[in-house]
């Protein structure tokens, strides 16, 4: 097979708090990562939905408001320079041989070897959406 040139080493489906870590933690890990989201800015239903609220859940904080919990997870990736798609909506996952997933989006199409899906709520659908050669 011929492979595209536009080969990401993980690609992070959701770029909530949970996808903008993983980020971080790909990069931590000299991996390339894309990031792909349908909302126009990154951090999911916490910027979404409640900015402003206090979230009492997260690990070394008693509580931390939405909004800036999300900025600092921003700044910890940003360290290295993840791709980020924002506006995007995941269409399909297709893998196309052992080691290559095929992600279709409303925008473009993605290739890597790992894609993690950290979607929360909106996920990117049934699981007919997910294919297999």
């Amino acid at each position: 097979m011929n492979y595209p040139d536009n080969i990401s080493d993980v690609i992070i489906i959701g770029g909530g708090p949970t996808g903008l870590f993983a980020a971080f933690y790909g990069g931590m890990r000299e991996m390339s990562v894309k990031v792909i989201d349908s909302l126009p800015q990154p951090g999911g239903q916490l910027m979404a939905l409640y900015p402003e609220k206090y979230i009492y859940d997260v690990a070394g904080f008693p509580k931390v408001r939405a909004k800036a919990l999300v900025g600092q997870l921003e700044d910890q990736a940003a360290q290295f320079d993840p791709e980020i798609c924002m506006e995007e909506n995941a269409q399909y996952v297709n893998k196309l041989e052992e080691q290559l997933f095929e992600v279709t989006t409303t925008q473009a199409v993605h290739y890597a070897p790992t894609v993690l899906i950290t979607s929360g709520a909106e996920g990117i659908g049934t699981r007919e959406k997910f294919h297999s050669s």
